[in-house]
């Protein structure tokens, strides 16, 4: 029996002696130590039992009764039901962090998920503020108060536990982007290897020997790792490899001011570009970094692509970039990838889901070459109409 967690707040708040006790007991019940038809302690028992006054003992019992886990009926005592959820005509997406300023999460993802929703439902979008411990409060509490969960995870281990639990228990979810180590969910991500391969080869047929790599230093997501991971096996396949050439900035650079992470940067692109072998071409993780390398070359005085070719994902709208037509663009699809993540969801509630696993989503990759003298709308990312 699918037993629906309570909301444990663990974000900067102490946590309640009763919710701890009355989230244990929901535990134990969805385990089977409490079977359907069973007695739970009195009031009495349960205070003994716990450590903790009648009053204390008398609301966890009032609280399994609200979610509707347990029947309290005079001296017949407290027994578990069995229920059904709720419906709540929600959908629930919930996110590492919404970020004004990069653009996210994508508006062509929203459509696309709202789209997808049709008349019985509504989108109720959650913030875990990059937080671990609020990513698990409101997975835990958007298991109670939505219909199914679609989650952009921080990639920290630590709610695994919680996501493989609401998996097991039936709770309907799909992942998007990352998945964390070890977990079997429905998850939607980018296809990383294939367009990494697609890149790194791209650029060995135009000559390229010194290829360099930038990114910064996430080892708990699982994307990162994918590229990163895919790139160093392409070098070292045609025999290139060369592992000075990659540079892996520190994560918190990623939300610094943008002075430190400028002198960061520079310093480490300096000795990408100006050592004894430097590097000609630079495949870059994420389009920030993409960004930087433009604007480095602006005040190096060095020409793109004649002095550097740049490959870089483009995760944000291809105008972020400034000058799109100098960088070739591995393009994420975050429309195909809200209809896909909506539509896997929906059959999970509907009761006709597949088996779970990773289902990757084609990135176009555009080389800079293809947009000079074309008719091309950078904000909508296409080919004008004629």
């Amino acid at each position: 029996m699918a037993v629906r967690h309570l909301l444990i707040y663990t974000d900067g708040m102490s946590r309640v002696r009763w919710r701890e006790i009355a989230e244990d007991l929901l535990a134990k019940i969805d385990k089977g130590e409490y079977q359907v038809g069973s007695r739970l302690p009195t009031s009495s028992q349960l205070a003994e039992q716990r450590g903790v006054s009648l009053v204390t003992a008398h609301k966890v019992l009032e609280e399994l009764q609200r979610v509707g886990a347990v029947t309290r009926a005079g001296r017949r005592g407290t027994t578990v039901v069995q229920r059904e959820k709720r419906k709540t005509g929600r959908i629930a997406l919930i996110v590492d962090q919404v970020d004004f300023a990069q653009n996210f999460p994508r508006p062509e993802l929203l459509a696309a998920i709202h789209g997808g929703l049709g008349t019985d439902y509504n989108l109720l979008i959650c913030d875990s503020k990059a937080s671990v411990h609020r990513e698990i409060e409101l997975l835990n509490r958007m298991a109670e108060e939505a219909d199914g969960i679609l989650c952009w995870p921080t990639g920290d281990d630590a709610a695994t536990p919680t996501i493989a639990h609401l998996v097991a228990n039936g709770t309907p979810l799909v992942l998007l982007d990352r998945i964390p180590n070890g977990l079997q969910a429905d998850v939607v991500l980018t296809d990383s290897a294939s367009a990494t391969r697609q890149a790194a080869e791209f650029l060995i047929q135009r000559g390229h020997r010194r290829i360099g790599l930038l990114t910064f230093d996430k080892p708990k997501v699982s994307t990162v790792l994918e590229r990163c991971g895919t790139f160093e096996t392409i070098m070292v396949e045609y025999g290139i490899a060369s592992p000075d050439l990659v540079r892996r900035l520190p994560a918190s650079l990623e939300v610094e001011d943008r002075a430190h992470f400028s002198q960061v940067f520079d310093d480490a692109l300096f000795a990408l570009l100006h050592g004894p072998s430097p590097a000609t071409a630079i495949l870059c993780v994420q389009d920030l970094l993409g960004v930087a390398v433009l604007k480095y070359a602006d005040n190096a005085d060095l020409k793109i692509p004649e002095d550097l070719e740049i490959v870089t994902f483009n995760d944000w709208p291809p105008h972020w970039l400034g000058r799109p037509w100098q960088a070739h663009r591995i393009a994420v699809q975050p429309s195909d990838m809200g209809k896909a993540a909506i539509g896997r969801l929906l059959a999970q509630i509907n009761g006709q889901a597949g088996e779970l696993g990773p289902h990757h989503i084609p990135t176009v990759f555009t080389p800079a070459d293809s947009l000079v003298g074309s008719a091309y709308d950078l904000r909508l990312d296409r080919p004008l109409e004629v």
